[in-house]
């Protein structure tokens, strides 16, 4: 591993939530999306897949999170076979919840909103596509497909075509894939280059995508190099969320060993960001405050 960087094996884990709304909001995780429901008390309650947590909701946000607030964009959920993103697509047709569906070139993407306004992406990655990706001087970037064509990156996704991958039979999965997992979490920003220096220079992600004139700016490692994302794209009219809003609470950073929370705890240190460790969680804030927790993977 080089020297200040995450290693390939970091992960993300389980995203924390605020909601208006626990049973509507569970209407779209669990029922359309189809998530597990695992555990649930009063004030919080953890879905996942194959027993394992990716999203929990805590209780008692006072309003839903604005459109082109500075906060969450969306959390995607990965999925690992285009079957599974075609049972979601027909669980999100069947629940009359509006969604949209998008061709990244890189992935097919299915994009749903809860009741608080929390954006979901379910992604099915599709790197094999995909024969370079060129950035022009001014910071424009195109994608450029095996077969040559230019790609756009936010074409519409044949969503029909994509349900005709589950043939005659009428059969809809209730449940999403075991192997599901948190893929990457989007947010809206404020200064996306003052972040990128936290994500890149102090915990230690690799760049990916840097541009303005993109709009969007993000990080990750050697292994997924889209994990932790942030746009500019509602520019001048982008506008800090109410108090008591609905919206990201943390997200969570699984590291592969103690030595590299260690190792991420001395560069937090050394920049003088404030750190809370409370035994093998450490817990801290971006520039903007997005709040997130680092662990070791299993604990």
């Amino acid at each position: 591993m080089d020297e200040g960087l995450l290693s390939p094996v970091t992960r993300l884990g389980p995203v924390h939530l605020r909601v208006t709304d626990v049973p509507a909001a569970l209407n779209v995780w669990r029922d359309a999306l189809g998530l597990e429901l695992l555990r649930e008390d009063a004030t919080m309650t953890e879905l996942g897949a194959g027993g394992r947590t990716l999203i929990v909701l805590h209780a008692g946000a006072e309003a839903p999170l604005p459109q082109k607030s500075r906060d969450l964009f969306h959390v995607a959920i990965h999925i690992t076979s285009r079957r599974d993103l075609a049972h979601t697509a027909a669980r999100l047709k069947a629940s009359g919840l509006r969604y949209s569906a998008q061709d990244h070139l890189v992935s097919e993407s299915l994009y749903v909103s809860d009741p608080s306004g929390n954006g979901i992406e379910i992604c099915f990655d599709t790197p094999e596509r995909l024969l370079r990706r060129e950035v022009s001087p001014n910071g424009r970037v195109a994608l450029i497909a095996t077969n040559g064509s230019a790609h756009s990156g936010i074409e519409p996704l044949d969503v029909s075509g994509l349900l005709r991958d589950l043939g005659n039979s009428g059969n809809i999965e209730p449940k999403m894939a075991p192997d599901a997992f948190i893929g990457h979490i989007h947010l809206r920003a404020r200064a996306p280059e003052m972040l990128m220096k936290f994500y890149l220079g102090v915990l230690g992600f690799r760049p990916h995508i840097q541009s303005r004139t993109f709009g969007m700016f993000d990080c990750g490692t050697e292994r997924r190099a889209h994990m932790v994302a942030f746009n500019i794209w509602a520019r001048d009219e982008l506008r800090e969320p109410p108090p008591g809003a609905a919206g990201l609470d943390h997200f969570t950073i699984e590291l592969g060993s103690a030595q590299e929370l260690a190792a991420v705890e001395r560069r937090l240190e050394a920049a003088d960001t404030p750190v809370k460790r409370d035994g093998r969680v450490i817990s801290t804030a971006d520039p903007e405050g997005n709040r997130l927790r680092l662990v070791v993977q299993g604990d």
